[in-house]
């Protein structure tokens, strides 16, 4: 009977170019370690031809090789295991089949994986997420017939009972990733029914701040019970609160009416890009992350304090991860449905502000390692610049050949030399140093280009001209 070593001696037998060693090995050292010594065991001779054609490597009777950098008991190496001592750039030879079916099987698996029953789960989840969402937007489509207070209704009670199976399906059956998904879809039939339920016979286009404020605060309130039901994968809905906080704010500071939903939105992208930088402080301090003391007093350096238990100290790390995550997510849509709103209204000091939210939300993306934390800032500046893209129908036919197209092909080009240099070799120190110069200014440029989307410089000019 086969057994995995560990914790002592490895019996196995190594098939030498001209000979068969059975030896005793110790079986937590790593496999270099134990080369030299196999080599003046299987022949004085071969360390001297290792030389010649690039040295020995330990190989299993399937060809795969061990890890010159782990131990027999590491890799898994079985008691009385056959390994072969061969050099390190010789082919070793397939596997030869007398069954052609066999042949054809081995070779569909290496291809692609069988089914699982991870994978129907995934398929029952995403069959779940695209009729909610077809529902909703049959909803969307047949307001102005069947009425909105009626869409809006439904819409709230599709929520609701999103939320209702969120956390059912969390707390009683232990499915977090079904409770947090169901969460996530609640959101949006949040946003739709806050939005419309109080639309009356108004169309979409005369949507007005209460609208706004409304949708905001139905979706805050969604994801606070997601949050707090689910209580797992929160990013999503930190994602939801802190897209209903922002909207809420833009519905307060248009509600008065002396605002409209341009300059909103222009303020909002200089409350969103402004608040970035101070996210990840705000993610450690909603998260409970034990931050390191520095001693003041001589006490206090001699004092000899307890650390908090591992496992909480990891939970901890867990939760202010996914509170970052959510809050640049959340961010993140904020500042799309922004964008959208200054390109739809074709002003010319608007398309200068997206462009300037697009630059500065690339360019910030380095400031966060993690792919989770650079993928919202890298989409806001992508979605921007295709709206900008948009934008450019609105020109000539001519002007889009001679401006449009031409700065879309340098765009590109430029995005795949550095795709393909950076790759190779991150960028250099000065040019992250240039990069920083470069996010102050665009930042600092925000302010007079908001002011001038906002209409605050003629407001002024008609108090005092």
């Amino acid at each position: 009977m086969t057994r995995a070593i560990g914790g002592g001696l490895a019996r196995v037998t190594v098939a030498a170019p001209r000979r068969r060693v059975d030896v005793a090995l110790p079986d937590g050292v790593p496999v270099a370690e134990l080369l030299p010594g196999l080599l003046r065991a299987a022949g004085e001779e071969l360390a001297d031809e290792g030389q010649v054609h690039g040295g020995w490597v330990l190989r299993r009777p399937d060809g795969a090789p061990v890890d010159p950098a782990r131990s027999l008991g590491a890799a898994g190496v079985l008691d009385g295991e056959v390994l072969h001592l061969v050099p390190r750039h010789q082919e070793w030879p397939e596997l030869d089949y007398d069954d052609v079916v066999d042949a054809v099987a081995s070779g569909a698996r290496a291809v692609s994986r069988s089914w699982t029953a991870a994978d129907t789960r995934r398929a029952g989840l995403t069959g779940t997420a695209v009729a909610v969402l077809a529902a909703l937007a049959l909803l969307l489509t047949a307001g102005p017939d069947a009425g909105w207070t009626t869409t809006g209704l439904v819409a709230l009670g599709t929520a609701v009972g999103c939320v209702l199976l969120a956390v059912g399906l969390a707390r009683a059956l232990g499915d977090t990733a079904a409770g947090a998904l169901l969460g996530v879809l609640a959101l949006p039939a949040a946003a739709l029914g806050g939005l419309v339920v109080t639309l009356g016979d108004q169309s979409l286009a005369e949507l007005q701040p209460v609208h706004v404020l409304t949708a905001s605060l139905v979706v805050l309130v969604v994801a606070l019970a997601v949050h707090l039901g689910v209580g797992d994968r929160t990013q999503y809905s930190s994602a939801g609160i802190t897209a209903g906080l922002l909207g809420g704010l833009g519905g307060l500071l248009a509600l008065p009416g002396a605002m409209d939903a341009v300059d909103t939105a222009a303020v909002l992208l200089a409350v969103v890009l402004a608040a970035t930088p101070l996210v990840p402080l705000l993610s450690i301090r909603l998260g409970g992350l034990p931050v390191p003391v520095l001693p003041t007093t001589p006490e206090e350096l001699l004092a000899d304090e307890t650390p908090a238990p591992r496992s909480r100290v990891e939970a901890r790390v867990r939760r202010s991860d996914e509170l970052l995550t959510g809050m640049l997510g959340g961010g993140a849509v904020v500042s799309v449905v922004c964008c959208a709103v200054l390109v739809a209204s074709a002003r010319t000091s608007a398309l200068v502000l997206v462009g300037l939210v697009a630059a500065v939300s690339l360019l910030r993306t380095r400031l966060f390692p993690a792919l989770r934390h650079r993928l919202p800032l890298a989409a806001t500046g992508a979605l921007a610049v295709a709206l900008l893209a948009l934008a450019a129908l609105g020109l000539d036919a001519a002007d889009r050949v001679v401006l449009a197209v031409p700065v879309l092909l340098v765009l590109a080009l430029a995005a795949l030399a550095a795709g393909r240099a950076w790759a190779v070799r991150p960028p250099s120190p000065y040019l992250g140093r240039v990069a920083d110069v470069l996010d102050v200014v665009l930042v600092l440029a925000l302010v007079p280009t908001v002011c001038v989307v906002a209409g605050l410089y003629g407001y002024v000019r008609g108090l005092y001209g």
